[in-house]
């Protein structure tokens, strides 16, 4: 059975200050010796979109490893889908405009995956991923932090711990590979032409000829079968199906990472606060679906996410024809990442 540390949302409370307290007093720290370098990993929200981890639990954090002596840094990777975030000069502004600079938090931020064009390095894994492709930085770590922030997925219905790793610790590449586990489909008859679909796609990939989308032939293999162009066909020509296979192959990408850094190196913080319909990676986040959890802490990334699960019921995921959330902490069990006992 796995720790799960667990400090509940009160409005009436100062939870920066109770989660500081949850690090110092659960010893979860420990682990970090003095020069250590520490990855932070975060989402650092889509430009606008306020539902993101809040900068000051961030502070808080820093400012605890800071006085432990050893180096702590904020880290995510670039997009591939086309947007703020696409390159490292647009996720830094991003960042900074969201609170997550070194002056306002105490550590600085560095993209991952330099600007957005390091290849990385390639990790075996289980099928059907087989592969995987880590930006080089995450060779030079020593500890992590994962701090995720709890939400709805229009892909996944939920992303925590897992997701975060799984989507936010690899490259281009590999994150197109796994978004493409969704099964894309498409209905001639029921398109009417009207060019929404065309317009959404950043990448260009729709036209619109006689009246019927198509697919370009030159950048079809680009398609990452996102939901962008599904959210905004009217007559339901666009579908995406088979949800649950992107959701089983998030453990492996993760399995991947721990095999590179080392699981007993990571430690896990989920923050169940603002917690939306969509993901940060959304310019908008949609409605709020469940009223504020608590902050989890955890050295088991599947626990945590159970853990948030089981508090905020996973049917508030589960909307639109979303998938079973607990598919990622199943599977994630299964390969050994972590357990679903807490």
């Amino acid at each position: 059975m796995s720790k799960v540390y667990f400090v509940p949302w009160r409005e009436d409370s100062d939870m920066v200050g109770k989660f500081r307290k949850m690090i110092i007093k659960s010893g979860i720290l420990d682990n970090i010796n003095k020069e250590d370098r520490v990855a932070i990993k975060l989402h650092v929200g889509e430009y606008k979109n306020p539902a993101h981890v809040h900068p000051l639990y961030l502070k808080e954090l820093v400012s605890t490893l800071v006085e432990k002596g050893c180096e702590p840094f904020l880290t995510d990777t670039t997009t591939y889908y086309c947007g703020n975030r696409f390159s490292a000069v647009g996720m830094i502004k991003n960042a900074f405009y969201h609170g997550f600079s070194l002056a306002n938090i105490g550590a600085p931020f560095i993209v991952a995956d330099g600007l957005g064009s390091d290849e990385g390095f390639s990790v075996k894994v289980r099928a059907p991923l087989n592969e995987i492709s880590i930006p080089n930085l995450f060779k030079e770590v020593d500890k992590m932090i994962v701090f995720s922030h709890c939400k709805g997925h229009a892909l996944t219905a939920f992303g925590g711990s897992i997701k975060n790793v799984a989507m936010g610790c690899v490259t281009k590449k590999s994150k197109l590979a796994m978004h493409k586990f969704v099964n894309f489909c498409y209905d001639e008859d029921l398109c009417d032409g009207c060019d929404a679909c065309k317009d959404v796609c950043d990448r260009e990939i729709p036209t619109i000829k006689n009246g019927k989308r198509v697919l370009s032939l030159e950048k079809r293999e680009d398609c990452m079968h996102c939901p962008g162009c599904m959210d905004v066909c009217k007559t339901g020509a666009i579908k995406l199906s088979e949800l649950e296979k992107l959701e089983k192959v998030l453990p492996l990408a993760v399995e991947g990472l721990f095999n590179v850094i080392g699981k007993e190196n990571i430690i896990s913080i989920n923050w169940g606060a603002n917690i939306v319909e969509y993901c940060d990676c959304m310019p908008f986040p949609g409605k709020v679906i469940r009223k504020n959890t608590g902050i989890y802490l955890s050295e088991d990334i599947v626990a945590i996410d159970k853990a948030f699960l089981d508090d905020a019921n996973k049917n508030t995921f589960m909307i639109d024809g979303r998938p079973d959330p607990e598919i990622q902490t199943i599977e994630g069990e299964k390969i050994g990442i972590g357990k679903m006992e807490y």
